[in-house]
């Protein structure tokens, strides 16, 4: 038995029902780029490595520039776990204050000040610009971080 047009429209308004809450659903469950930013900014701020490579797709690429020529750092995939060891390993972070912060569909800005000692026993300030690109899964996939040269305290 073939269906009436009353029973091919219902099949039809039915499809188009689930691909809309699908869709929605889909929305509704990806992961904001600003909650995935300040959990990896929390990151940092405790020092964990092992949790802040988590944030990071397998291809991701991390870029430092400081404001020096010929002192710019790029790091891409695995790497990137190896630059922050390292990082922590030459500063004890002591304060990091996100200033300003906003995102725009899949990147996050912000403003960023860290205190932190240094392993020679300095203390250094920096502030920075902050932007990183997220994919859908909140993932980073390219993260840059400008900073003007240190300041002592």
């Amino acid at each position: 038995m073939e269906p009436n047009w009353k029973q091919r429209l219902s099949y039809a308004i039915c499809a188009i029902a689930l691909v809309w809450s699908l869709s929605l659903y889909k929305n509704q469950v990806s992961t904001n780029p600003l909650s995935a930013a300040q959990q990896h900014w929390q990151a940092i701020a405790t020092a964990n490595p092992d949790l802040l490579i988590y944030g990071y797709s397998d291809h991701a690429v991390l870029k430092r520039s400081y404001n020096v020529p010929d002192v710019n750092e790029t790091y891409q995939g695995l790497s990137i776990y190896s630059a922050w060891q390292d990082f922590f390993r030459q500063y004890d972070i002591k304060d990091f204050q996100v200033l300003e912060q906003q995102r725009r569909d899949r990147t996050v800005k912000a403003q960023i000040q860290i205190t932190a000692k240094s392993d020679q026993g300095l203390m250094v300030v920096w502030s920075m610009s902050y932007q990183a690109d997220f994919d859908q899964t909140g993932k980073i996939i390219k993260e840059v971080w400008q900073t003007n040269p240190e300041l002592g305290v």
